[in-house]
Order: structure tokens, then C-alpha cells, then sequence
């Protein structure tokens, strides 16, 4: 039987920066589902860090030159203009206003014929209005714009200006949860051992140290803290746990993709807390069906935010206040069927959306929409 979900054969050409791991199980789902000619161009993962791929041995994958910084504040992706594009392909960008290679593939891909999409955030953590302005202009030079969430579609549609007939389309960016469904140990926190998990990069942006400073109020006496993550301020946060006592309650995992390294930190664990700006960290843990404990600043967040409901798959406290977080913490573990049921509420939401297999198919759904657009607009005889 035809699946529903395949557009017509058409050429599809990413184009980012590089590919991180969470990312591969997206892309090797479109490529089953929409055919061969699917195709990711980017950077070598190691010109990012750790949480890139080591390059694996996929057919979809072709390797650009380096992405490089040719002034302050622009970048340019070497080779990005020497993809073999046609009329009636489609061309993904990543929506990086700052990288000017995306924007000549924009104007090589129109004058082509080929079909463009914009890839990107509404808005995120890091976002001023300035700059936002400046790439909500450059989403006009797509043939359509393809969010990270419905929410960040229902935001753009209903606060910004639409100059053209222009579709906007959402994936709720997720994770891959089949692996995660293997691993992942039945919800009972009064038999876990640990209290509360960290999973994400130690950076600045996290602002884990808050965490440290909440386990250490007197209301958060004993709890315990388990961190699967790295990053430069990794050293920093362990000396501040050792000077506020608390080197006997927090275990320091490192970074790692490994899933069942991730899952067996999860699994001992009672709730997920980031003091920081949360993104994709957040449906990864709520995809163990730990309740999530982040701060109420909507808009200080990364776009994956909308996964979050507060009372309903998690709490919120104050932002940048320590002792709001600790009487948070505390109140969560001493109320287990409200813990119970956000758990419930978490793994019933990213059972059905903010996971990979969904994200294909709303990603190859916009394929069939964008393909008899265009059939159409050719019938009419107009330019597509």
C-alpha cells in the first residue's frame, strides 16, 4: 500500500551547519520516507564539539568545506553554492540570518526554480528584537517558513507581517524515543534512589549553578543531583559543589550519546529541574516521563519550551531565584500522585509529537503540500 505520508518524487537538499547526533534519526527517516533523493549537506561535525556525529556511514550524508567566520558576526559555509540544484527541487536553510551562504542559496535556488524553505527559530533564548526583525525580513526571500514548534507558527502568523501568500509549516522538534522506549525503567519515584537530574551542556546558558545554590538551602537538605553533561563550566560548578557541601550529593556523569548511559542516570531519578534556558534536554527527560521543573520566563527559553505545561507535565519557578527553586524542588518530591501524573502527561505527549517519527512526517506532509502548490501553479500557468 502507498504510504500517505511520501510526496511525489522530488529532490530534497538540506543544508546545515553541521549534524549533530539527535539530528541523525530525523534525517534518515525522511530519507525513508520520501525516497533517494534526499540529501544533507554541512560542515564536519567536529568543527562543533562534542554532540556533533562522528560523520557516520549514511547515503544521505555529502560533506560541504568549513563554516567559517568572515567578518564579526558573519559567517559563510564554503561549498554551500556548489549544490547541484534544479527547478522543482527543494532547498532547506538553516535560519541563520548571519551565515550570508545561506542567503545566496536562497537567491541561487529562486533564479534555479527551485523551491525554497526556511528552517529555523521564532524566537529563542538569545534573541533581540533587532536581530529578529532582520531575520523575520529574510524568511520573505523563502517560498515557505518551517518553524520548531506550533506554537512558534502560531506566533509568527499572528504577531508579525505576511507581505506574500506565504506557508508556514511547524515539525515540534524532538527526539528519537524508540531507543528511549527500550531503555527507559516504569515511573515510581518512591523506589528511585536519586532525586533530581541534569542532562545538557554545562554552559553559561544553563545556569546550573542556581541548581546548586537551591540543593544547598536548608529546605533541599539531602536531595541528591545527577549531571550527564560537560562544558566549560563543568570545573567551576564542581568547586562550587565542593564548597557548599555538597560534593557527596551530586554525581558528575560527563557528556555522552550514548543513550543507555543517559538512561541509567534517568531511570534512578525522580524529576528533571534546568535553571537555565531549556530546550531540546527538556523532552528528552520528559521522554523518560520525568516531571520538569524550569523558570517561568516563556520567552527566556529555547523554542522546545512548548512542550512544557505547567501543572500539567511540570512545574515553573521564578527565574534567577534560588530559593524559589528550592522550595520548588522540595514541594514536587513531597507530592507523589501530582508527580505520577505529570510523568503520565509527559510520556503520553512525546509518545505523539516532540519526537523523530513525527517530525518526518509533518516535515514530508509539507513536501506533498509544497509539490501540488507548485503542480498548481503550473497549471495556471505562473512561476513557481
Amino acid at each position: 500500500m502507498e504510504n500517505p505520508s511520501r510526496p511525489t518524487a522530488m529532490r530534497v537538499f538540506f543544508v546545515q551547519p553541521a549534524v549533530p547526533a539527535y539530528r541523525t534519526a530525523f534525517f534518515s527517516r525522511v530519507a525513508e520516507l520520501a525516497g533517494s533523493q534526499v540529501r544533507v549537506y554541512a560542515s564536519a561535525s567536529a568543527e562543533f564539539g562534542s554532540g556533533a556525529d562522528a560523520g557516520g556511514d549514511v547515503e544521505w550524508r555529502r560533506q560541504l568545506g568549513p563554516y567559517r567566520k568572515i567578518a564579526p558576526g558573519l559567517y559563510w559555509q564554503d561549498g554551500a553554492l556548489s549544490i547541484p540544484m534544479a527547478r522543482g527541487d527543494v532547498v532547506v536553510v538553516s535560519g541563520a540570518p548571519r551565515c550570508l551562504s545561506n542567503v545566496a542559496l536562497l537567491l541561487k535556488a529562486r533564479a534555479v526554480g527551485a523551491r525554497t524553505v526556511w528552517w529555523g527559530h521564532y524566537w529563542s533564548s538569545t534573541s533581540k528584537r533587532s536581530n529578529a526583525a532582520l531575520r523575520f525580513l529574510l524568511m520573505l526571500a523563502a517560498d515557505a517558513i518551517l518553524f520548531y514548534t506550533d506554537e512558534e507558527a502560531g506566533h509568527y502568523a499572528k504577531h508579525w507581517w505576511r507581505r506574500k501568500r506565504q506557508p508556514v509549516f511547524a515539525l515540534n522538534n524532538g527526539v528519537d524515543v524508540r531507543p528511549i522506549a527500550a531503555l527507559r525503567a516504569p515511573y515510581d519515584p518512591q523506589a528511585r534512589p536519586r532525586d533530581v537530574l541534569f542532562v545538557g551542556r554545562l554552559t553559561r546558558k544553563a545556569e546550573a549553578h542556581l541548581l546548586l545554590e537551591a540543593l544547598a538551602h536548608p529546605s533541599c537538605g539531602g536531595v541528591t543531583l545527577d549531571v550527564v553533561g560537560d562544558g566549560e563550566q563543568a570545573q567551576a560548578l564542581a568547586l562550587r559543589a565542593h564548597a557548599l557541601g555538597l560534593a557527596d550529593r551530586v554525581a558528575w556523569h560527563g557528556a555522552s550519546v550514548d543513550e543507555a548511559t543517559v538512561a541509567a542516570a534517568a531511570n534512578r531519578c525522580k524529576m528533571f529541574v534546568y535553571p537555565g534556558a531549556v530546550g531540546l534536554s527538556l523532552v528528552h527527560a520528559m521522554a523518560y516521563g520525568l516531571p520538569a521543573i524550569v523558570h517561568d520566563d516563556r520567552w527566556g527559553h529555547m523554542p522546545e519550551i512548548a512542550a512544557h505545561a505547567p501543572g500539567v507535565t511540570g512545574l515553573t519557578f521564578a527565574r534567577g531565584d534560588a530559593r524559589a527553586l528550592a522550595a520548588c524542588v522540595r514541594g514536587a518530591l513531597e507530592a507523589h500522585d501530582e508527580r505520577m501524573a505529570m510523568s503520565a502527561a509527559s510520556l503520553a505527549l512525546t509518545a505523539r509529537t516532540f519526537n523523530t517519527e513525527d517530525m518526518a512526517h509533518r516535515f514530508c506532509a509539507m513536501l506533498g503540500e509544497l509539490a501540488a502548490a507548485g503542480d498548481h501553479a503550473a497549471a495556471m500557468g505562473e512561476p513557481t
